[in-house]
């Protein structure tokens, strides 16, 4: 039985008829630039734990998506407008890649993908970190307790906003090219944080960088060159190494 379906460099408008059939499918790659539709068929795999679907033409994921509930892994970078509303459903999704889409706006239903450790908006359309309304998007990330990597690269943000410092399991942040001033001083209180990028961004003052060092241990203190604009990684052994462009 067939388990593993991977279709590389094809001219795929839309999935095969029959791929129905395949019910024990665990893990399913296109790519080729050409699909742009996904249909309900889609809704019969149940099994598939793996769909990599990057670099295509889709513009809308089906509700019928969600009936893939064993789903751990999505790559679904392509040309989407909204964010699906299916994937709210995909409790156990673990990495979830959103990268150079359309996405103007995150909905609640995010929050409800409580195990989720990756989560890559770089290159989307999210206008601001704003938390004017209720359910803005950085109340609705910093309800997803797991994360361990958020990648919000390339946008026009101005601020930084402090609920997204109580993500306490965050790992890798990466909030490079945007337009962001100011670092909450609430972020010397990540203490498995190995990676944070700030390059490209606006130029942080020296009275704040020294309000945070002042909370921060001996070994934090190193890792605030991150924190100031310089694009490096902080290593287990207290050693820095640079992070390729």
């Amino acid at each position: 039985m067939l388990k593993h379906l991977i279709i590389h460099s094809n001219q795929l408008t839309q999935l095969p008829a029959k791929i129905h059939r395949l019910k024990h499918l665990k893990e399913f790659s296109v790519s080729g630039k050409q699909l742009d539709s996904l249909g309900e068929q889609i809704s019969h795999l149940k099994d598939l734990s793996k769909i990599e679907l990057s670099g295509n033409a889709l513009r809308y994921i089906p509700v019928e998506f969600k009936n893939c509930i064993r789903k751990t892994k999505a790559d679904l970078s392509n040309k989407l407008s909204q964010f699906p509303n299916a994937l709210c459903a995909l409790f156990d999704l673990k990495p979830l890649n959103l990268s150079g889409n359309s996405i103007s706006e995150i909905i609640p239903g995010i929050s409800d993908i409580k195990d989720l450790e990756r989560l890559k908006l770089k290159k989307n359309k999210l206008s601001s970190f704003s938390n004017e309304i209720n359910n803005g998007m950085p109340a609705l990330v910093a309800k997803m307790k797991a994360l361990q990597v958020l990648l919000l690269h390339h946008y026009h943000f101005d601020s930084f906003p402090e609920e997204l410092c109580s993500l306490k399991c965050l790992k890798t942040r990466d909030i490079s090219d945007n337009q962001i001033k100011n670092i909450p001083l609430q972020m010397s209180g990540l203490e498995v944080i190995k990676v944070l990028n700030t390059f490209d961004n606006g130029c942080f003052s020296s009275v704040q960088e020294q309000k945070v060092c002042d909370l921060m241990s001996v070994s934090q203190r190193a890792l605030f060159s991150t924190i100031i604009g310089q694009q490096l990684k902080f290593q287990k052994e207290n050693k820095y190494q640079e992070i390729p462009k």
